[in-house]
């Protein structure tokens, strides 16, 4: 069985080829030799007495200092590693060359116990093997840090416009262990005999931008016997009091790097180069010219008036992003540079400055983000579902900065509860996200306060006066949706049991603020669209208290689901108790027995119901045909929801039979749809369905990409029938103009793919299914009523019965709508046909 910690270790340490930091700790812990315990260091894994470094920091006034040791290896080296937290980014250089490909390091978290609040907190370090790296003589080590989350420029203001800053300036602990071939060990430890200079970054936000100027330069600082008597003597710094931890998650990476299509000059003196779509990172400038000369980009998600960069996507009142870079050339022939410290969210940068003329070549985008791996592929026949699909795919990859990162084009970036919970499952059938969410549930856990209540923005990068506390049950329970999707996606019980405390106290909660089972309390359906063309933030069309008490029971559910898999019987009987008696008050509350109507009669009222199992079984079917009824003839085909309604639209029309109407919402170009803001030219999600640039909403944000489950498991038919699809679930749905759908999904135990194309007298079904796993693969059949399906050259299916058991084949069976067959591991290739 392979969980995440296994099947992600590879990606998780940059240079370390297999092992993780945590294993380097447990090497170090059976090391001969002395260590040294700072006395006021903090430490987790490795623990105190394995440390031999103290954290370093340069003067309050430095934007983003450099720090340098030269030591000496004397001997025959047998193994060398480099463990280094730098806050809040850093970037570590041994003998002139940077160690590792990882950008942004270490991911962020809440850096700081709050002892008022009884909350925890951990810093993320990380192990590089360096055995390479070292030679005998005089070597060096130096590294460069940023502000990151950590600390900030005098500019940047308090959250929530930005953020609230942890310290008043970066820091650093570094330690390199050198083993050699005798047995013996070198330790070097960040301490006060580290040197520390400004270099030429002289600004740098995360959000702002960041300004580099290469006369600044010390050629030569990270090598051995650069002269480095004229720098200050670093200082010891007090430690966060956050726990260190290794980094147990895919690093921040450039993924990509991206070509501009064109360049446009629309006035003298300003070029925007189109980068052809939207993404998340910054860019690499190529340019020759004097020394002093100021290139200055500035980066944005749209053009107006004949090619000027359009920004107030960026410049919301409240979450201004100034996404602005500046370089300062030396002077000295051909200079190529690109940020180390901040991050855009962007299609089109706009140049000025350039010495000269610039051409397409001297700008290139890239890609930023946490280097998931891909998990799955989808492909259809209709292209604006593609198209759909390309755009949510890019987003949710944007979003991917260690924590599931909000609007990517203002400050607003910190990460919310609320929407990654109604697209989590969207976003794991593209991307192997296992210990990517393993460290943000962790995140959530460290943040969440002795009543129960979780923060609705975690980790708490919101503080000050601004308390990310409030009664938001929806957004809350995506720690317990998280829990529960990564306990099914990827077969990990483990993380069940670390997150069931946490769980039974947010229930906890949340039963504080019910009366008689129902909470009034919330946001509600958030984004909705109206009649009127726009989006509004709170609904109006659901009220909150329906699905606040919807999610107070399916968290209810999960929860009890969870004790029984962990054997907790006597916790599993009482919380399905008490979802029943949840579920009851939601009907009495909600539900009016003669229409069959939730609440309003909004699709968000009836779908949310449905998906949830929250409609007794005598009324399906009628609050089915509500929901229907609304779409087509009320809304002439469209959805009107919000975040919380469009997650149980994907879920419960398909699941109900009415695949058809979901693909008529998915397939419309017409305001509210995702097709529509293809049409406007759109390459990312947009925060809301309308577009309206006045209202400098967001041009990247997730929140609407409930899609993809739909275009996955219904369209493409992969679907788990238990945790990490030990039993897999094959059943396509060919609705509208569908005619071909190609689509994979690399899970725990393996690739699952389908391809399936159908014409007037058959439908071809070609699957694999990984070893150790079964599958129910249904076979539709398109309304014909008499059919047979064969394997290849014979028949395996007429009749009504199987004739010929395929190696692989077990069993099967036929109603009105499929044929369904249940197989072992292998490839298949099957053709129903009609016999009418």
């Amino acid at each position: 069985m392979r969980s995440w910690n296994e099947s992600n270790a590879r990606e998780i340490d940059g240079l370390v080829p297999f092992e993780s930091a945590e294993v380097i700790a447990e090497l170090r812990r059976s090391r001969p030799g002395p260590f040294s315990k700072p006395a006021f260091f903090q430490m987790g894994k490795p623990a105190p007495e394995d440390w031999n470094a103290q954290w370093i920091a340069a003067d309050s006034d430095i934007s983003s200092p450099l720090f340098r040791k030269e030591f000496s290896v004397e001997k025959t080296i047998a193994r060398a590693t480099a463990t280094i937290c730098g806050l809040g980014y850093y970037e570590l250089y041994l003998n002139g060359e940077k160690v590792g490909d990882h950008v942004l390091d270490p991911g962020t978290t809440f850096y700081h116990n709050d002892t008022a609040k009884e909350l925890d907190s951990r810093v993320l370090y990380v192990t590089y093997d360096v055995t390479d790296r070292l030679k005998q003589g005089p070597n060096a080590v130096g590294a460069i840090l940023g502000h990151g989350w950590y600390s900030a420029e005098d500019d940047v203001p308090p959250s929530p416009s930005h953020r609230e800053p942890y310290s008043d300036r970066p820091r650093l602990i570094l330690q390199l262990d050198i083993e050699y071939a005798d047995g013996s060990v070198h330790h070097v430890g960040t301490d006060a005999t580290f040197k520390t200079s400004a270099g030429p970054i002289t600004y740098n936000d995360y959000s702002h931008g960041e300004t580099y100027d290469a006369r600044l330069e010390k050629p030569g600082w990270t090598s051995p016997e650069y002269d480095d008597s004229g720098w200050a003597a670093a200082e010891l710094a007090e430690s966060p009091s956050g726990t260190l931890r290794a980094q147990m998650l895919p690093p921040i990476r450039v993924v990509e790097t991206i070509q501009p299509v064109r360049l446009m000059n629309p006035k003298p003196g300003v070029f925007v180069y189109d980068m052809g779509k939207n993404f998340s990172g910054w860019c690499r400038l190529r340019a020759r010219g004097p020394a002093g000369t100021k290139v200055v980009l500035r980066h944005a998600a749209k053009t107006r008036d004949g090619g000027h960069l359009d920004n107030r996507s960026n410049t919301h009142p409240r979450h201004i992003a100034r996404q602005t870079d500046t370089y300062l050339l030396k002077g000295d022939g051909e200079e190529i540079w690109e940020p180390r410290f901040t991050l855009h969210g962007f299609r089109y940068v706009e140049v000025t400055g350039f010495p000269g003329e610039p051409k397409l070549e001297n700008l290139e985008g890239r890609f930023v983000r946490s280097s998931v791996a891909s998990a799955g592929t989808f492909y259809c026949n209709n292209d604006l579902i593609n198209r759909i699909h390309d755009n949510i795919r890019r987003t949710f990859a944007c979003c991917f900065q260690s924590m599931p990162q909000d609007a990517m084009d203002r400050s607003e970036r910190v990460a919310w509860l609320g929407d990654p919970g109604m697209i989590a499952e969207d976003a794991i059938y593209n991307f192997d996200t296992a210990a990517f969410w393993s460290k943000w549930l962790n995140d959530i856990r460290d943040n969440q306060l002795p009543s129960g209540q979780v923060p609705y923005v975690s980790p708490i990068h919101w503080r000050g006066d601004h308390s990310p506390y409030s009664a938001m049950p929806v957004w809350q329970s995506s720690y317990p949706l998280f829990v529960w999707y990564v306990h099914q996606y990827y077969d990990d019980a483990r993380i069940l049991a670390e997150h069931y405390e946490g769980m039974k106290k947010l229930i906890g909660y949340f039963g504080t603020l019910a009366e008689g089972h129902v909470i009034t309390a919330g946001l509600g359906d958030h984004m909705e669209p109206q009649a009127d063309g726009t989006s509004s933030g709170a609904p109006r069309h659901t009220p909150a208290a329906l699905t606040s008490t919807a999610y107070y029971y399916f968290d209810t559910l999960i929860l009890a689901r969870a004790a029984k898999v962990l054997g907790k019987d006597e916790d599993a009987r009482r919380y399905f108790e008490l979802a029943a008696n949840i579920k009851e008050a939601f009907n009495r509350e909600f539900l009016d027995p003669q229409t069959s109507d939730y609440a309003t009669g909004s699709q968000t009222s009836n779908a949310v119901a449905l998906h949830l199992g929250l409609v007794p079984e005598q009324q399906i079917d009628a609050v089915v045909k509500n929901l229907v009824d609304d779409i087509v003839n009320e809304h002439n085909g469209h959805l009107s929801t919000g975040i919380v309604g469009i997650n149980a639209l994907e879920q419960s029309l398909p699941l109900y039979g009415r695949a058809d109407v979901m693909y008529g919402i998915a397939t419309k170009t017409t305001f509210p749809s995702w097709g529509h803001q293809v049409s406007l030219g759109a390459t990312t999600l947009w925060e809301p369905w309308d577009y309206n640039p006045d209202r400098q909403m967001s041009l990247n944000m997730k929140m609407l990409g409930s899609s993809e489950k739909f275009f996955f498991h219904d369209l493409a038919g992969i679907g788990a029938a238990s945790p990490g699809f030990r039993e897999i679930t094959i059943k396509p749905q060919p609705v509208g103009d569908l005619r071909e759908v190609r689509a994979s999904f690399n899970s725990v135990r393996g690739l699952i793919r389908t391809e399936w194309h159908r014409d007037e007298r058959s439908f071809v079904l070609d699957t694999s299914i990984p070893v150790n796993s079964t599958a129910q693969v249904h076979l539709p059949k398109l309304g014909w009523s008499k059919v047979s399906v064969s394997g290849g050259a014979e028949d395996v299916w007429r009749d009504g019965k199987l004739v010929d058991r395929l190696q692989g084949i077990k069993s099967g069976a036929e109603d009105d709508s499929f044929v369904s067959l249940e197989l072992g591991s292998g490839n298949y290739h099957f053709v129903l046909r009609n016999e009418d």
